[in-house]
């Protein structure tokens, strides 16, 4: 579904990605972990259009979409989080997911603006799809909370929900799990085999809870000083000495 090719951007001197091969498959959920400053957001940008490749490509479903804006990327199916969650602060979270569905609408301006056949019949669309959105994501009975006031954990499923809202078929998950307690942790676990499960979407998640991480995944690459150190099963991840010894140290990796 998603392919990248010797991928690489620096900043400077700085080697953020260097020359990564990826594949992400269609159904499958991917993690991508790696220790701090590996290069992990850095790589979701690139494949995501916030930052452009100074070398390698992104293929996906068999298009190149390497120098594509975050836009006309989104709109073709490939939509991701952000680690901040509360970018609609202000409003309330029904009207928050309605933003999500805003790249969907047909409607013109003066059907708008005269409230047209057309827009009514989207703005009921809309409403019943956002309905159904916040109660799978949980937060039906929050709707008319504005999101600055519902709690962290469910201001985290929101950001999922807001993702689900703009229609993907690759859903990339910026460290979802952030700040949540195990309850929320097990709540959003169950939210991400139901997207797939339910929705047919494939998970690409960057990720530093290492048990969800090895609980959910299908695969795991691991990525240190931006260059793809280790690639396979979580168990198999688990055991890489290369990988302890990037996460552990290089004592732990040889008493292992």
């Amino acid at each position: 579904m998603l392919e990248a090719k010797g991928l690489s951007v620096h900043f400077g001197g700085l080697k953020a990605v260097e020359k990564v091969d990826l594949e992400v498959r269609q159904g499958e959920i991917l993690s991508l972990i790696g220790p701090n400053g590996a290069g992990k957001t850095t790589f979701f940008n690139l494949v995501s259009g916030f930052l452009r490749p100074h070398e390698g490509s992104v293929v996906f479903k068999g298009q190149d979409i390497t120098h594509l804006p975050p836009h006309r990327i989104a709109a073709l199916g490939l939509v991701r989080t952000f680690q901040k969650t509360n970018i609609f602060a202000d409003i309330d979270v029904a009207e928050s997911v309605k933003i999500g569905f805003s790249s969907h609408r047909t409607a013109g301006f003066l059907d708008i603006l005269l409230h047209g056949k057309r827009s009514r019949r989207e703005q009921m669309d809309v409403k019943e799809r956002t309905a159904e959105l916040l109660r799978f994501s949980g937060l039906l009975g929050l709707r008319r909370d504005l999101v600055k006031n519902i709690p962290y954990g469910k201001q985290r499923m929101l950001a999922v929900a807001l993702a689900l809202a703009a229609g993907p078929e690759l859903l990339l998950l910026d460290e979802p799990a952030t700040g949540l307690n195990p309850v929320e942790t097990s709540e959003l676990r169950d939210m991400i085999l139901r997207i797939r499960s339910e929705l047919g979407i494939t998970i690409f998640m960057i990720e530093h809870n290492m048990n969800l991480v090895a609980s959910i995944s299908d695969r795991v690459v691991v990525l240190n000083h931006g260059e793809k150190l280790a690639e396979g099963l979580p168990p198999e991840v688990a055991r890489n000495p290369l990988v302890i010894e990037a996460y552990l140290g290089r004592g732990y990796a040889h008493a292992s």
